[in-house]
């Protein structure tokens, strides 16, 4: 009977390779002259394997995170960006995006106030002349209060009702009042006060008294909320001690715009009023002949 030579040989490499893992090996560490036996290793071929494979685990491992963790990723990998950069990049796009929104916000002010100045009427150039639906569209939706209180400056401004001053003096004056209230402090440059205070309550909407642009829209310690509005032919108006401000540097307002709420803002305030002044020319002048409502000094 004759015998396959193949499954033969087949079968002699399956008890070799089983007897290679249960066989036992000896390593022994000798000296070169006297072969004097200092030390000895007893492994198997399991045991074999798993120190191989142990060892390459533990190359990667050491590779990957000397790579990945360290600066060598940005010369030993072919394209590789640091996660500083992407950082770096996200901050400067940041900033580049609140620069250019200032910038525009700065054209936009600058050509309104040489209008101003000139004694022509300014425009608002923020929609026509530049595109800000980007910048727009990453702004967060208005929340119930802002929908409350955008609809009660449309309320107010569709029923508030316009005075026109004295004709001899009406390049000198203003058309629209600031507030409906009590004065309870009058103009009197001998003690420093360039304005009236006009008592109303908390809360109630400011309106600018004629068309211009906002010059100043900021927090002082004194004065608390403050903002300034420049009008044609070098005029000015201050309001003082408000709540909030409506208003930035540099908006177009027109004529009984709503731009503050009454407040009581500030060290130099005892109570909710609007501290008002008019400026003409550079020189405050007593705001009284063009306000509707009775002096209650």
């Amino acid at each position: 009977m004759l015998t396959d030579i193949r499954s033969v040989s087949n079968t002699e490499k399956d008890k070799n390779k089983k007897r290679f893992w249960r066989q036992r090996f000896r390593i022994t560490i000798q000296e070169e002259s006297t072969f004097h036996e200092r030390r000895a290793y007893l492994l198997s071929g399991r045991r074999i394997t798993s120190i191989v494979a142990g060892v390459v685990i533990f190359i990667s491992g050491f590779t990957y995170i000397s790579v990945a963790h360290t600066p060598l990723a940005e010369y030993l990998v072919p394209g590789f960006i640091a996660n500083q950069f992407r950082v770096d990049a996200a901050i400067a796009k940041q900033q580049s995006d609140s620069a250019l929104f200032v910038l525009l916000s700065q054209e936009k002010y600058l050509k309104n106030l040489k209008l101003i100045l000139s004694g022509e009427v300014p425009v608002d150039i923020g929609a026509d002349s530049v595109n800000l639906e980007k910048i727009e569209g990453d702004l967060p939706e208005a929340s119930g209060e802002d929908y409350a209180l955008r609809a009660r400056v449309e309320n107010e401004d569709r029923f508030a009702l316009r005075r026109s001053g004295p004709e001899s003096l009406s390049t000198l004056g203003f058309g629209f009042q600031p507030v409906i209230g009590g004065v309870s402090d009058g103009f009197d440059l001998s003690l420093g006060h360039r304005g009236v205070d006009i008592e109303a309550a908390e809360g109630v909407l400011v309106h600018t008294v004629d068309a211009g642009v906002v010059l100043i829209s900021d927090y002082t310690v004194e004065h608390g909320y403050v903002i300034v509005v420049q009008h044609r032919n070098n005029r000015v108006s201050i309001y003082k001690h408000n709540a909030s401000l409506l208003k930035e540097v540099g908006d177009l307002v027109k004529t009984g715009d709503a731009i503050a709420s009454i407040g009581n803002s500030g060290t130099q305030t005892t109570g909710p009023h609007l501290h008002f002044e008019w400026w003409v020319n550079g020189q405050p002048i007593d705001p009284s002949p063009w306000l509707s409502f009775p002096n209650n000094l």
